[in-house]
C-alpha cells in the first residue's frame, strides 16, 4: 500500500502570491487539503479537481474542528496512503501549532515535511511600510502571542525582559489586550512615546493600519481594529510615513470577483490590481471529458453518414481523436469535410494531419455533425443553421474547490463586488450557480454586481440576477474605476483567530 505523507504548508498572511513555490507545488499534488480560516480561500483553486477539502477554521468561541479532531483528520488520511496538505495561514512554525501536529504524526510513524511560509509579523509590517529590522531603529525583535494568559486573564509575558532587552516587539492577535500590553510595557520601563502600529488583515487590499504611541494607542485602537491583527511596538514605526507603499491606492479595500476569459478582461483585471483592489478570477467551471468519451465511442460507427464535421475547440479535436485511437476506428470510413470554428481549432486539426475548412456564417450545411464542449454548444445556435447532430466532447462541472473557494471568499468578506464583463461570462456565472446548487439569492445578496453590456445584463436578469450598475460595452478603464470608487464601500473588517 502506498505510504501517506503530510505537508505542513505556510500559505502566507493573505496575499495569495506570497505562498512559496514549494508550498504551491505541494498544494497542487495533494489528495486532501486541511485548511485554516486565515488562509486566502483563493489558494484552494490550486488544488486538484478531485482533492478533498476539509475546513477547520477557528473563530472566537466557535471552532469548526477542535485541535484533537484536526490531528485525527491528518492521521486518518495519511494512514490511507493519501498525500495531505495541512494549509496554515502565515508560517506553520509561528503560533501555528505545527509542533503538536507533527509530534502526533511522528508517534504514528507518518512521514511529513514542513514548508515554511511568510509570517504576518514580517509581511504585514512591511506592507504597512515598516521593516521589522533597521540598523538605526531596530537591531532586535521578538514575536509574542496575545493568547496565552495568566490566571487573571492577562497575556502571559515576561514584560521586564521585553521592555528592556528588545528594540521591537510584535504581538500576534493581541488587540483585545492592547491596553494591558501598552500599560505593562510602560510600567516596566518602555518610554510612553515609543511608536506603536496596529495592522489588521495585513497584505490584503483591505489592510487597515492605525498608528500611535504606547500612551495613545489603546484609545486609538478601541472600536477601530479587530483581529486578525498584529501590534508592532518600537521606534522603527516612525519610518512608516516615509516608507508606506501599499495603502492609499484608489481601490484599496475593494475585493472583486472578476471571471475572465479574454485577454482584454485579463488586462483589465491586472489594471484593477495595480489600482489596489484584490481581484479574483472566479468563479470557474471545469470541463470533464471522461463520460463523454464513452458516449462518443458508442456512436463512432455512425460517423460515416455525415458530410461535414464541425469542431468547436482544440479540446473537441483531442477528445475525438483519442476516442478514434482507443477504439482502433479506421478514419478512412469518415468521408466528411472537417471544419473548424476558430483558428486554434484549425491548428489542432492540421497538426493531426487533416485538411480543414473554416465555416462561414452564411454557409449552407448538409448532413452535419458538431463536436464540442457543453459550454461551446450552448453558446452557438445550431438549429438556425440546420445542423443535424451534436456530440458533446465534455460536460461542465463545478468542483468542490471552486465552490469552497467562492463560499469562503464571500463569507469571510474578502469580496464585495462581482464584475461581469461580457455575455459569455454572464452565461458562465449562471451555469456555475446552477451546477453548484449554491443558494444564489443568499450568495449574491452580499455583493454589488456591475455588468458591462446590455446583452450580459439581460441574460443575468432573465436568471433573477439584477445588476446594480450596467456599463456600456464601450466603457473605458476610467469608467470602470469611477463606478467602483463610487459604488463600493471597502470590505468589512471581520474578526478572526488563527489558532
Amino acid at each position: 500500500m502506498k505510504k501517506g505523507i503530510v505537508y505542513f504548508v505556510g500559505a502566507g498572511p493573505g496575499d495569495a502570491e506570497l505562498i512559496t513555490v514549494k508550498g504551491k507545488r505541494a498544494l497542487r499534488e495533494a489528495d486532501v487539503v486541511v485548511y485554516d480560516r486565515l488562509v486566502n480561500p483563493f489558494l484552494l483553486t490550486e488544488a486538484k479537481d478531485d482533492a478533498k477539502l476539509v475546513y477547520c477554521g477557528k473563530q472566537p468561541c466557535k471552532h469548526t474542528l477542535r485541535q484533537e479532531d484536526i490531528q485525527k483528520e491528518l492521521l486518518i488520511h495519511a494512514k490511507k496512503g493519501k498525500t495531505v496538505v495541512r494549509l496554515k495561514g502565515g508560517d506553520p512554525g509561528v503560533f501555528g501549532r505545527v509542533g503538536e501536529e507533527a509530534e502526533l504524526l511522528a508517534e504514528h510513524q507518518i512521514s511529513y515535511e514542513i514548508v515554511p511560509g511568510i509570517t504576518a509579523g514580517i509581511a504585514a509590517t512591511m506592507y504597512a511600510g515598516v521593516p521589522i529590522t533597521h540598523r538605526e531603529h531596530s537591531r532586535s525583535f521578538a514575536v509574542v502571542t496575545g493568547h496565552t494568559k495568566t490566571s487573571d486573564g492577562k497575556p502571559d509575558v515576561n514584560w521586564q525582559s521585553l521592555a528592556e532587552s528588545v528594540d521591537t516587539v510584535v504581538f500576534y492577535m493581541g488587540v483585545k489586550h492592547i491596553r494591558t500590553i501598552a500599560n505593562e510595557l510602560v510600567k516596566h520601563g518602555k518610554d510612553p512615546q515609543t511608536g506603536v502600529m496596529v495592522t489588521q488583515w495585513g497584505t490584503y487590499s483591505k489592510q487597515h493600519t492605525i498608528e500611535g504611541t504606547l500612551a495613545t494607542i489603546a484609545n486609538l485602537a478601541e472600536g477601530n481594529v479587530q483581529n486578525p491583527s498584529i501590534i508592532v511596538v518600537g521606534d522603527v514605526v516612525k519610518l512608516r510615513p516615509k516608507l508606506k507603499w501599499f495603502e492609499g491606492k484608489l481601490l484599496q479595500g475593494k475585493g472583486i470577483l472578476f471571471p475572465t476569459t479574454t485577454d482584454a478582461e485579463k488586462d483589465l483585471a491586472k489594471e484593477l490590481r495595480t489600482k489596489g483592489a484584490d481581484v479574483y478570477s472566479h468563479p470557474k467551471i471545469t470541463e470533464f471529458s471522461t463520460n463523454k468519451e464513452r458516449e462518443m465511442a458508442r456512436k463512432l460507427e455512425a460517423v460515416g453518414v455525415y458530410e461535414e464535421i464541425l469542431f468547436l475547440s482544440p479540446q473537441a479535436v483531442q477528445t475525438f481523436l483519442k476516442v478514434v485511437g482507443a477504439n482502433r476506428f479506421d478514419l478512412r470510413a469518415v468521408r466528411a469535410t472537417f471544419y473548424a470554428d476558430n483558428w486554434e481549432t484549425q491548428q489542432a486539426l492540421e497538426a493531426s494531419g487533416h485538411i480543414v475548412e473554416r465555416y462561414g456564417e452564411e454557409q449552407k450545411w448538409k448532413r452535419t455533425l458538431v463536436i464540442g464542449g457543453e459550454a461551446e454548444i450552448e453558446s452557438l445556435s445550431f438549429s438556425k443553421r440546420g445542423l443535424a447532430d451534436v456530440w458533446l466532447s465534455s460536460e461542465q462541472m463545478v468542483t468542490q474547490k471552486e465552490q469552497a473557494s467562492l463560499a469562503r471568499l464571500i463569507e469571510e468578506k474578502h469580496v464585495d463586488t462581482l464584475f461581469v464583463a461580457s455575455r459569455l461570462e454572464a452565461r458562465k456565472l449562471v451555469t456555475f450557480l446552477r451546477l453548484s446548487g449554491m443558494n444564489q439569492a443568499k450568495l449574491l445578496s452580499q455583493l454589488h454586481i456591475i455588468c458591462q453590456g446590455r446583452e450580459a445584463s439581460h441574460l443575468l436578469g432573465a436568471n433573477q440576477i439584477e445588476a446594480d450598475v450596467v456599463l456600456a460595452e464601450t466603457s473605458t478603464i476610467d469608467d470602470v474605476l469611477d463606478v467602483l470608487d463610487a459604488l463600493v464601500e471597502p470590505v468589512a473588517l471581520a474578526e478572526a483567530v488563527n489558532y
